[in-house]
């Protein structure tokens, strides 16, 4: 399918983002369709070579612009006069003091769509203070939840601060345009690092509002108020650091196929294992016999065997081995692109399926490297 095909064919964002947060959220936007035009400063740390910027600016273009002289704020100015929406995540206060804050802006373009992310809010008594992924999960209660129950908390490992941020960011600015397709006018789209993390953990603030106590840390067993089990990880062979399955028995049903699928129908007439309740009260019993069965089996046989008999199994897979998975890039989560630099790289996709508007993932820009197109095509000029 063509570009004319794509989502967002025709929407011009003008990206001012760095690190991750930020750049999450245009990557999306472009996996969709849109332009997105990345701005870079001259000799920027934001390099070609560096993984993060590579990671982060798939299927965008890039250009060269010193924001801090005349000529470069002039242009940027120009290229905000006709984009569609604008994206930044500067430390507070920078934006306005390069004079392109939401009140420049926006009367210069009515129907722009500016967007920002912050660490912490702009009306938050700590809006002034730097923030990285792991301070917002910290500060928002992610990391408090995480980590075995007598063990240090630990940082959840997924970027839920940075890139959940962002993904939360897209959807916000494409309602943002939808919006404009009814009444014509752009607006201003905040989020915070820190709000985002707080409400990203919904389901976890059962335990303060119907137990009045914070929510424990459970390692690899599920946050439930009521304990059930076998719901953890359990080791296969050849027993290395990563060769676990997850299991989660989330009902009498479920317990009933899984003691099956063991060939531990003995274990069905054992009032110990009754109820959901009575297996959470004898969790060491369970896992026993669990870890016992697991251990004579590979993590993905094991998987393949519960999933087949209809219980909830996965096996814990490395960082390389869902990179290698077969199935993610033929189904294009995963995407192999050709770059003049690196040779074939393979990177992660768009993974939501849209069924007229396939993603596009293509290599991501060498800085500067679409200047003079960008330049010409919003423009009519060089700069």
């Amino acid at each position: 399918m063509g570009e004319s095909g794509r989502a967002l064919d025709g929407v011009r964002v003008l990206d001012l983002t760095h690190q991750v947060a930020g750049p999450s959220a245009t990557l999306a936007l472009a996996f969709l369709g849109a332009e997105v035009v990345k701005v870079i400063a001259p000799g920027s740390r934001d390099s070609f070579d560096a993984i993060p910027f590579y990671l982060n600016n798939a299927s965008k273009k890039s250009i060269e612009l010193d924001l801090k002289a005349p000529d470069g704020l002039r242009t940027a100015l120009r290229l905000a006069e006709r984009a569609d929406i604008f994206v930044e995540n500067f430390s507070p206060g920078v934006i306005d003091r390069l004079g392109l804050g939401w009140e420049v802006l926006s009367a210069l373009n009515p129907r722009l769509i500016y967007a920002q992310v912050k660490g912490f809010a702009e009306d938050s008594p700590y809006r002034d203070f730097p923030c990285f992924d792991p301070i917002a999960q910290g500060f928002s209660g992610g990391s408090s939840i995480t980590g075995e129950p007598d063990a240090l908390p630990m940082k959840p490992g997924p970027d839920v601060g940075d890139t959940g941020t962002g993904m939360v960011l897209a959807g916000a600015i494409l309602a943002a345009l939808y919006q404009r397709e009814k009444d014509g006018l752009g607006q201003r789209v905040q989020i915070a690092m820190t709000d985002q993390v707080a409400t990203f953990m919904r389901i976890h603030y059962g335990w303060p509002i119907e137990r009045g106590m914070d929510t424990p840390r459970f390692g690899n067993r599920p946050p439930f108020l009521v304990t059930t089990a076998p719901s953890d990880i359990y080791p296969c062979p050849p027993f290395g650091p990563s060769d676990y399955v997850h299991i989660h028995c989330g009902s009498d049903r479920q317990w009933e196929r899984m003691a099956k699928a063991m060939g531990r129908e003995d274990l069905l007439g054992d009032p110990r294992f009754a109820t959901m309740a009575s297996r959470g009260e004898h969790k060491a019993a369970v896992d026993e016999a669990v870890r016992a069965w697991t251990a004579t089996l590979n993590k993905m046989t094991v998987m393949r065997v519960l999933g087949g008999a209809g219980v909830p199994a996965g096996a814990l897979r490395t960082t390389t081995e869902v990179l290698n998975d077969a199935d993610l890039r033929d189904r294009g989560i995963f995407v192999t692109v050709d770059d003049p630099v690196r040779g074939t790289v393979t990177i992660p996709g768009w993974p939501v399926r849209m069924s007229r508007s396939p993603a596009r993932v293509a290599t991501p820009p060498r800085p500067g490297e679409h200047t003079a197109e960008v330049l010409r095509e919003w423009l009519g000029s060089d700069g």
